[in-house]
């Protein structure tokens, strides 16, 4: 049978890969992980050890840079066949198959696709014209249509979490990532999400669901061979089915009882109400840890340019009933966004001192290669094209000490308020000074020394204090 060597750069548990290598398992081939961070070694190394009939990559914006050094580094010794897929390349897959090194570039839902190269290839039968693949072959590209979306959700076999485990971050970890469904039914201009529906058109339903039963039954699973401390759900929107989420809380109460996990996960704030606080208190408010995005404080640039729905109101009330229950809530918040002023960002941050979250999360804006706002960014003429081509080289740190690629008059200003935002969020005392500094771009790089030691603090902090 087939060998795929999945390789990545940081210490994430990502589960697209696991699926992707539980569906190749149950099939017979063998797959394996290499994990740059964890390797103490550079990965092409360690996966040119492992040894492969396929190499797979699965790439975000902000790694596609780095995976395609290693990939080129392995086509250097090795003949066999370099694979690309992820978000990245679903939405910008021209890009990714010019590469010289990429011989396939896999859009949208991997499952079927990568079973049905690695079955091709067991079989030495030709693997060109494999929908969801866009494949190099004699100097051809064939770009095969997208198949239809998975729609039981069910049929899948659970997560292959023994793919990590070879690594000791992973198996001392008790964050277990899972999904609940695929999909997501809103459009921000700024997610990838908005773009796949669009890919899938006609494909099938955008938005899809796991059974109640399968849900617990992999929860039962993780509980039973691994020490689980948070369930991370992944899902773009928890609580959109909310009739759903609402029975299976107590499910999982009486599957865990008092040894229940605490629950991490995103919502909107517009779909926070009693009754699913409630629910939230019946399973243990002290154990849930819920994130909702404000991105921008200006309701109507939130509503026009990010085309996200959700008014001031909605968001103070679902703070105001996070707070009534107890419940733990941060906010995720952007500045540095196209076109915005200084106003606007402060006002964002004015918004999340009204808010009063346990952290207020502040990212600069990144234009993201085939989103929407990216493209609104290139229109608007506020970021280079070859900026954007070129996104995340080795120049761009990360969230937390990175800077922003736009041109702005204003950027320097705007990257000072994502430095202090978390701090005055925290300290609110300070809103008044802070509103004066973040003026001064000479103190810029001041600001950022200062942002990245007390980021190092608060995480230091939080390690001891929140096991969560």
């Amino acid at each position: 049978m087939a060998k795929v060597v999945f390789i990545q750069r940081t210490a994430v548990e990502w589960l697209g890969v696991m699926y992707l290598s539980a569906v190749l398992k149950s099939h017979g081939h063998q797959c394996s992980m290499v994990v740059e961070s964890e390797e103490g070694r550079d990965a092409a190394a360690g996966a040119l050890d492992e040894g492969a009939d396929v190499f797979a990559f699965s790439c975000l914006a902000t790694d596609f840079r780095w995976a395609l050094q290693k990939a080129a580094t392995i086509k250097q010794e090795s003949d066999s066949l370099v694979i690309m897929g992820g978000t990245q390349v679903t939405l910008n897959p021209e890009e990714a198959i010019r590469q010289p090194q990429v011989d396939v570039v896999c859009r949208g839902e991997g499952e079927g696709a990568l079973l049905d190269l690695v079955d091709a290839i067991d079989r030495r039968e030709d693997f060109s014209r494999i929908a969801n693949l866009w494949v190099k072959r004699d100097g051809t590209v064939h770009r095969n249509e997208m198949r239809r979306l998975i729609e039981d959700l069910d049929a899948l076999p659970f997560p292959d979490r023994g793919l990590y485990s070879k690594y000791t971050v992973f198996r001392e970890s008790g964050k277990r990532p899972l999904h609940l469904g695929r999909g997501c039914p809103y459009g921000c201009t700024f997610c990838h999400n908005r773009r796949k529906r669009d890919l899938y058109a006609g494909k099938g339903r955008f938005v899809r669901w796991r059974s109640m039963d399968s849900v617990l039954r992999e929860v039962e699973e993780m509980a039973r061979s691994s020490f689980v401390s948070v369930l991370h759900f992944a899902d773009d929107g928890f609580g959109i089915n909310r009739e759903w989420l609402s029975e299976l809380l107590p499910g999982l109460s009486g599957l865990l009882g008092e040894q229940r996990p605490a629950l991490f996960a995103n919502m909107r704030a517009d779909m926070v109400t009693d009754d699913l606080c409630e629910t939230f208190r019946g399973y243990g408010a002290h154990l849930m840890r819920i994130r909702i995005a404000v991105e921008c404080g200006d309701e109507q640039y939130r509503r026009e340019v990010l085309k996200k729905v959700i008014s001031n109101e909605e968001l103070s009330r679902a703070a105001g009933l996070f707070r009534e229950y107890g419940i733990d809530f941060a906010t995720y918040n952007m500045v540095g966004l196209p076109g915005e002023t200084l106003d606007q960002a402060l006002e964002t941050l004015r918004l999340n001192l009204e808010l009063r979250p346990s952290r207020a999360i502040c990212f600069i804006y990144q234009p993201y290669p085939g989103t929407d706002l990216a493209n609104y960014a290139l229109e608007s003429d506020v970021v280079d094209p070859e900026t954007v081509t070129e996104f995340a080289e080795d120049g761009l740190r990360g969230f937390f000490e990175s800077y922003s690629l736009l041109r702005q008059k204003n950027i320097k200003q705007l990257e000072n308020v994502q430095r202090v935002f978390e701090f005055v969020a925290t300290y609110p005392v300070f809103f008044p000074v802070a509103k004066r500094l973040v003026r001064f771009e000479s103190l810029s790089l001041l600001l950022r020394l200062l942002y990245r030691l007390y980021m190092r603090l608060v995480i230091r902090h939080r390690r001891i204090t929140d096991a969560y």
